[in-house]
């Protein structure tokens, strides 16, 4: 069915890496989302007065805090696609991450104060009243959360929205608690434990769990989460591609929101081919990755001269021994300056973002290696740290 209403309502709704596509999927998801918990709300805190449950009670609120959710992602997909301004030339695009903030601070709010009145519940029961209205009300509510579920995760999927993935998941979370809730409504006619708190108390506990990893993966793009390997590995592999490129190092991907990443990176290229047809190709290289992954990319190139035998024997000497130390260590920008009593080996090691070792002390450990086969090395070495 949504596929149906996006041909309905949303202009050329195949082209999922459109900006503007991706926010009329998102409004439209949104704006679905909000009709169907609103209608929800109304029915289960309505019947949770007539029955006296507060695990139907907790359950309604929990969509009543869904509604606030929809409406943060609702005016979250808006507002990141206002036009960059001077203030903010890269654009609005991380206001869909701070709605999936406000989306986990509302879950957590409603979770905190259901688990509480559940908590009283037990302490303090009250007989619940069976009615199988509540019971049609509550099995409605479970076919309605799962259609809810189906279409934020395959829109959400489709546009690689967070916010839409977590609005999935809050409303499989949603069936889950709904069906404990059904659970505790039936079994009030076969026992007198206060199963309506004890099952408010589970349907709390699962909102709460919803509500920190909601946080988690909205929080995380925010703080800067590194770019999937694999999808790093699909733009080196396009580079490499093409003849002129050597290697490629020092890869800097910045998101700025969904569809406005920046990438920056270095390329090695050989120091004695033509630098303005190797610069020919850097640029349709830059075109191509904007073109294949929506990127804007900015290549620096460093050439390096492949035909130096001393350099090359000095090069793979010191890869050998950075890989020996660790083999996650690698090396770039290696050159090479000779003189009348010594030789500078110039070169950068990359080590990975959790690795606690003394620079000092690295570069130390590097250059004493390579005195041992060639005492009149001298090394500058310049520690970088891998951000993918």
């Amino acid at each position: 069915m949504i596929q149906y209403l996006a041909h309905i309502f949303i202009k050329n709704h195949q082209d999922y890496a459109n900006i503007k596509v991706r926010e009329q999927y998102g409004s439209l998801c949104s704006i679905l989302s909000i009709i169907c918990n609103i209608t929800l709300v109304c029915f289960k805190i309505t019947m949770g007065f007539i029955t006296h449950s507060v695990a139907i009670m907790a359950d309604g609120f929990n969509n009543l805090s869904d509604v606030g959710s929809n409406l943060a992602s609702l005016f979250g997909f808006k507002l990141s696609n206002k036009h960059a301004d001077s203030e903010h030339p890269y654009g609005h695009g991380r206001y869909e991450y701070i709605a999936g903030l406000v989306i986990s601070f509302l879950i957590l709010l409603v979770g905190i104060q259901s688990l509480k009145d559940s908590v009283l519940k037990i302490i303090y029961p009250e007989k619940v009243l069976f009615s199988w209205i509540a019971v049609i009300i509550l099995i409605a509510s479970i076919f309605i959360k799962l259609w809810m579920y189906h279409f934020n995760a395959f829109v959400g999927k489709k546009i690689d929205s967070s916010t839409l993935k977590a609005a999935s998941q809050d409303s499989l979370n949603d069936v889950m608690t709904t069906f404990a809730t059904l659970c505790s409504l039936v079994l009030t006619l076969f026992t007198t434990l206060p199963v309506d708190g004890i099952f408010g108390t589970i349907v709390s506990i699962i909102v709460l769990k919803a509500g920190v990893e909601v946080f988690k993966d909205t929080v995380n793009p925010l703080l800067g989460l590194a770019p999937d390997k694999e999808f790093i590995q699909e733009i080196k592999d396009f580079i490499m591609s093409f003849d002129k490129p050597l290697g490629v190092h020092d890869i800097l991907l910045h998101d700025y929101g969904p569809g406005r990443l920046f990438l920056t990176l270095h390329v090695e290229v050989n120091c004695h081919d033509d630098m303005m047809v190797v610069h020919d190709q850097i640029d349709l290289i830059e075109r191509g990755i904007h073109e294949k992954f929506h990127i804007l990319t900015t290549i620096h190139m460093d050439p390096i001269d492949v035909e130096n035998k001393d350099m090359i024997k000095y090069r793979d000497l010191t890869q050998k021994i950075v890989h020996d130390l660790n083999p996650e260590y690698s090396i770039h920008d290696f050159r090479m300056v000779p003189g009348k009593t010594h030789t500078n080996l110039i070169f950068d090691v990359v080590v990975p973002p959790s690795d606690q070792i003394n620079h000092q002390e690295l570069k130390n450990m590097i250059t004493k290696k390579i005195q041992e086969q060639y005492p009149y090395c001298f090394t500058v070495i310049q520690i970088d740290h891998n951000y993918m």
